[in-house]
């Protein structure tokens, strides 16, 4: 009962005042009892929970073995934490960052730690935890929302970003879009920093991994250095290369093996239909060929037989005939077998023809000689 009735204003004061020594003693060492009763086993508390008493401990400044405990232990359960949890007031007062950003960093190393099998040590037992696959993504998408809302703190550096930016897993992130928002945001809130320190920020990003979305509102970006927005541009240009070729995704080969994990069935439609036209193009080409082909094995037959039957058939030459022409005279008939009796017979008449005319006994008469002189007797 007496663990649920500390409430957090009895844990800072009331309106927000500094305590008294002596009080601050006393809920010092009540809460070190606390955090010393908490049972080992994990989810046995919430991270809501933990991080309140996180939150007290920073405050009423207890040993350091109370506080790595309570950061182990969200450490644990980063997994089912939601932004606020992470969200820890600095109550350093000395004009730092809004939030307590190391103790949010301790917390995602010990998970990292724990991803890899290192172990814990709870209150001196040695415990093993290794996080299942589902909360990386959880996680990673955590940090993300976490960067963006803290990126409007102008007291955060730009090597306290880009530590915070590393220590998100790689394979917890399928895009860099949310990297891509914090990043944006805090180049917006630091709108004074050197060309060197926002080619710095931007190198936490990886460019092959944004959206199409992303990389359309990163092209027109004029925060970003040059160099980023022709990355961005490059693989843009890959990307769509890539779908043209017949890459149903759409994503370049570095890219497709990195989200290899992702679902293989989120196809964009633009480059689906790109396949389905290109394979339909294919068939048309190859239909096109066949029947050019068949037409030309029809046309070498029908020249075949037309030779066969002009060589085979006779040549009959007429008037009526298209052959026959007026200009060309006409081939001479063949001699029957009258005609040349009939030749014959003319030879043998006695009758010799003179200027087509029959004269009788015209073969005895010769030509009389000129040196003959005739008398008039």
């Amino acid at each position: 009962m007496f663990l649920w009735s500390l409430s957090e204003q009895d844990i800072f004061g009331k309106g927000g005042k500094k305590i008294e020594a002596r009080q601050e003693h006393e809920k010092r060492v009540i809460l070190e009892t606390i955090v010393s009763l908490l049972p080992k086993e994990r989810n046995a508390m919430s991270v809501s929970f933990l991080s309140m008493l996180l939150r007290a401990a920073i405050y009423l400044d207890t040993t350091i073995a109370c506080r790595l405990d309570l950061e182990k232990r969200m450490a644990t359960q980063l997994g089912q934490a939601v932004l606020d949890d992470l969200l820890i007031p600095s109550y350093s007062f000395t004009g730092d960052t809004l939030f307590d950003v190391d103790t949010v960093q301790r917390i995602i190393s010990n998970y990292l730690e724990s991803q890899i099998g290192n172990h814990f040590a709870f209150n001196g037992d040695d415990e093993y935890f290794s996080p299942p696959q589902s909360d990386i993504e959880k996680v990673g998408k955590l940090m993300e929302n976490f960067l963006a809302e803290i990126a409007t703190d102008r007291n955060l550096s730009v090597a306290k970003f880009i530590s915070l930016a590393e220590l998100i897993p790689e394979q917890s992130k399928p895009t860099e879009d949310g990297m891509y928002r914090a990043l944006d945001i805090y180049l917006k809130a630091h709108s004074n920093l050197s060309d060197m320190e926002r080619k710095k920020v931007c190198s936490v990003m990886d460019c092959q991994k944004l959206s199409r979305e992303a990389c359309a509102h990163a092209a027109q970006n004029d925060r970003l250095p040059v160099q980023t927005v022709v990355q961005v541009l490059y693989y843009e240009q890959e990307r769509l290369r890539d779908a043209m070729n017949g890459n149903e995704n759409g994503e370049s080969p570095i890219q497709a093996k990195r989200n290899s994990h992702s679902s293989d069935s989120q196809i964009h439609p633009i480059s689906n239909e790109i396949v389905s036209l290109r394979k339909e193009n294919e068939d048309l080409k190859l239909e096109l060929a066949k029947l050019k082909k068949k037409l030309q094995e029809i046309e070498n037959s029908a020249t075949v037989k037309s030779v066969k039957s002009t060589v085979n058939s006779p040549v009959i030459v007429s008037a009526a005939s298209p052959a026959y022409s007026a200009d060309k005279p006409p081939l001479p008939r063949r001699s029957s077998f009258m005609s040349s009796v009939s030749k014959k017979l003319g030879k043998l008449s006695p009758f010799p023809r003179v200027d087509g005319i029959l004269t009788p006994f015209a073969k005895g008469r010769t030509k009389p000689n000129k040196n003959r002189r005739h008398s008039i007797s």
